[in-house]
């Protein structure tokens, strides 16, 4: 499915691949050319499909004829651009990094997959759209490590090039263990009870920010682990870029040090002064250690939803956007002496408000008493983007607020990249590519755990992401005709391996309707509304859970979209993107959806007698439809 990405292509007969195999020393490429499935030619009568595999870290003049000959296109020179020339004696991959060697590797698996272990005769050859293409997470819990490596996998085998991973307080300090004993019972604090974390950022006549208590699964991992999970991004060919929250969202050095908190009647601080003595030299043992373990080229620092600033006795006659930039230069002075570039969250930089009026960002702050006088809320941190050095990074999450907010920086020269990126929801993607933005990160902002990733819809984003970031013609027209694309091609990552082997293929849906939750701060509702009761003829018996919003939810959805009133963003259908990987949704002509969803069948042998649909919630409710239940391989 995934060779759909490829920017050309022009393929002939299908070729088995030999088991003779030429490699550069690189054991994840070796591991990822071990996953194609390789055919023994004991089936083929013609001995010439036997075919040698090479990997060749240049592209030759006379490769790059072929592409303006075959495809008429011109080789990019980009970097991560790679081709994969298929004939009857030869597969090559040419690639001028060791990353678009790897791309070249996941396109043969793809097309390995794609073709029942056969690679097409041809020509392929990609390019991105955009440098940079990542995915922002947070640090896992050590039981969610083997989770942090899939995740990796898939972001490499849709050729993704960087990771930034949020740090906080969830890695060993050495110098400063008092941040992590003090990180640990915060969190347990912040998850005391299902909704207690949005409680207390709303429960002050102050705005706070949101509270990342499940970083780390709100523990610390050591640094050795980090070191190795760092590594484990880096033999794949990613940029790994730590974020370390500086100045807002700083709760993990606050509740260690309540002495540098901007408010100091806050039980929760989350925002230190940069007025006080001792704020910097914590700082900068905390990037220090964290230089050591990650040794990045970049490092996020955050700055984003700044709230608490102007209030203490040693700021509050301060400029606020000197206070904003006079705590951004000092970091990134302090990193530009390592050789480390600086990347942050600029909103504050932006002095915007949304098509209803409504200010946000780094804007005034403001509202008319009952009297009519005008109250000052926050002071505007806006001219502080004429006062930061020109060689900063902005990650820029506010391009679901207003369209064109990201010229403010790139007409100051401001490499500038797109966060919280969700590509289902962005519009006019070409053109503001074509302005200048080098790529985006789609956000994660939660526990680092799948079924949190898919129905925070970052799962799809990484797919639909994928098709943005390397395709040349992608139109905003296209969502409609590209979704079903993007839900099959998820289920079929999801299912690869248990496609192989004999399951159960169940398709339903349900009447039921619950509304979609976004799931960071708030635990996720796992509770079965039924289950289906599986009776084999030696009498055993196999129970599969019905989850609502994991392998079933409401029949009638929206497969378009449309955009949102106040803000430039597309709105689309949450509960039905929140199911994709896990179940295969499909649109019926009467208009309502029904998913797929597959099972082990842990007894392949023992013939199936009778499946019973077990409703376990009220009928009042709503029903659950089976429609269709099979017993299949592939």
């Amino acid at each position: 499915m995934m060779n759909q990405l490829n920017t050309y292509a022009k393929s002939g007969p299908a070729h088995a691949l030999a088991n003779g195999l030429t490699l550069p020393g690189n054991p994840v490429l070796q591991s990822i050319i071990s996953q194609i499935p390789m055919s023994d030619g004991s089936e083929a009568a013609d001995p010439e499909i036997y075919r040698q595999l090479s990997f060749i870290a240049s592209v030759p003049e006379s490769v790059k004829g072929r592409l303006a000959d075959d495809l008429q296109a011109v080789y990019s020179n980009d970097p991560q651009s790679y081709i994969v020339l298929a004939e009857k004696s030869q597969i090559t991959v040419y690639a001028e990094s060791p990353a678009g060697l790897l791309y070249g590797a996941y396109t043969l698996l793809q097309q390995a997959e794609a073709h029942e272990g056969l690679i097409p005769e041809g020509l392929i050859y990609n390019t991105p759209v955009c440098p940079y293409r990542g995915v922002k997470i947070y640090l896992p819990a050590a039981e969610d490590i083997a989770f942090f490596r899939q995740l990796i996998d898939m972001m490499v085998y849709y050729r993704y090039n960087s990771v930034i991973i949020e740090v906080g307080g969830a890695m060993a300090y050495k110098k400063h263990p008092e941040i992590n004993e003090s990180w640990v019972a915060y969190c347990r604090e912040m998850d005391r009870y299902p909704a207690r974390a949005a409680e207390v950022q709303g429960m002050f006549r102050w705005d706070k920010n949101s509270i990342h208590f499940e970083n780390g699964g709100g523990r610390w991992l050591s640094q050795e682990t980090v070191r190795e999970l760092v590594a484990y991004c880096r033999e794949r060919g990613l940029q790994v870029i730590p974020e370390v929250p500086t100045l807002s969202h700083s709760d993990y050095l606050l509740n260690a040090h309540p002495e540098f908190a901007e408010r100091s009647c806050d039980p929760f601080p989350d925002a230190y002064c940069p007025s006080r003595p001792g704020v910097y030299p914590l700082v900068f043992d905390v990037l220090d250690e964290v230089i050591d373990v990650f040794q990045p080229d970049t490092i996020h620092i955050g700055h984003d939803e700044y709230y608490s600033y102007g209030v203490c006795e040693l700021c509050r006659d301060r400029d606020p956007a000197d206070i904003y930039a006079g705590d951004l230069i000092k970091i990134h002075d302090y990193l530009a002496e390592k050789g480390i570039r600086t990347m942050f969250w600029p909103e504050k930089l932006l002095d915007v408000a949304d098509k209803t009026g409504r200010h946000f960002g780094g804007a005034e702050i403001y509202h008319f008493c009952d009297n009519g006088a005008r109250e000052i809320i926050r002071k505007a941190t806006w001219p502080a983007i004429d006062k930061i050095p020109r060689d900063v990074w902005a990650h820029h999450w506010y391009w679901e607020l207003r369209e064109e907010l990201e010229l403010e920086f790139l007409k100051r020269g401001i490499e500038t990249t797109y966060g919280n990126f969700s590509p289902q929801k962005f519009p006019h993607w070409q053109q503001r590519i074509r302005a200048g933005v080098r790529g985006g990160a789609t956000s994660s902002w939660t526990h680092l755990k799948e079924l949190n990733l898919q129905r925070d819809a970052i799962l799809m984003d990484i797919v639909f992401g994928a098709y943005l970031y390397w395709h040349q013609d992608y139109a905003d027209e296209q969502y409609t005709e590209l979704l079903p694309v993007f839900f099959e091609e998820l289920f079929t990552y999801k299912y690869r391996r248990l496609l192989k082997q004999l399951h159960f293929s169940i398709t339903h849906n349900t009447t039921i309707l619950r509304e979609w939750v976004y799931i960071t701060s708030m635990p996720m509702t796992l509770q079965p509304i039924g289950r289906y009761e599986i009776r084999y003829k030696s009498g055993r018996t196999l129970e599969i859970p019905i989850v609502y919003g994991v392998n079933i939810t409401n029949l009638n959805r929206f497969w378009d979209r449309h955009l949102d009133k106040a803000f430039d963003i597309y709105l689309v259908d949450n509960l039905l993107i929140e199911v994709s990987s896990t179940t295969l949704p499909r649109r019926m002509p009467d208009g309502t959806t029904q998913f797929t969803f597959l099972a082990e069948n842990p007894y392949p042998d023992d013939p199936v007698q009778e499946v019973r649909l077990v409703q376990t919630v009220s009928e009042s409710e709503g029903r659950i439809n089976l429609i269709d239940f099979q017993s299949k391989e592939r």
